[in-house]
């Protein structure tokens, strides 16, 4: 029997139940991670039930700046472009958590393998709407054991 605190693994092992197992469960805070990191990963207008669902990250794979703008100037309306969306996407489609503040870090892109990438760290910060109303940050290794491995993110930029 599912407890209502408990929810199902991103992704779904559909193979097990087809062979008779339950999904995995877990709780709430690994739910909202796991969430959250689907939310990043998912290109915006790529689940055609939902256009809206999925970030903006990728708008700015292999793009330069536009001419006559400087590239600091760039990066910072990159920045900004991703964390509004963010918060907007977590606000609409993570309603477990009241999110207080998305914040996004841009680093100075570096050349990997000769294409130019920009690092990317994400950091959500809120409170649980269930429950007790605990505080939450993302991304929390107490929590999410892998996400040292899932960020930070890159994102290619320049001609490629």
């Amino acid at each position: 029997m599912l407890r209502k605190d408990f929810y199902y693994a991103i992704p779904l092992k559909l193979n097990q139940t087809m062979k008779g197992k339950q999904l995995e469960h877990i709780e709430i805070r690994k739910s909202i991670h796991q969430n959250i990191r689907l939310i990043i990963k998912t290109l915006s207008m790529s689940y055609r039930f939902d256009p809206l669902f999925g970030s903006l990250m990728n708008k700015y794979h292999a793009r330069t700046p536009p001419q006559r703008r400087s590239e600091r100037v760039w990066r910072e309306e990159m920045r900004e472009t991703i964390q509004g969306n963010l918060k907007d996407m977590l606000i609409r489609y993570e309603t477990r958590l009241q999110v207080t503040d998305v914040v996004v870090d841009l680093q100075a892109p570096r050349t990997t393998d000769s294409v130019p990438m920009v690092k990317v760290k994400v950091e959500v910060h809120g409170q649980l709407s269930l429950g007790r109303r605990d505080q939450f940050y993302f991304p929390d290794s107490e929590v999410d054991e892998d996400a040292q491995d899932a960020f930070p993110l890159v994102i290619p930029v320049g001609k490629t």
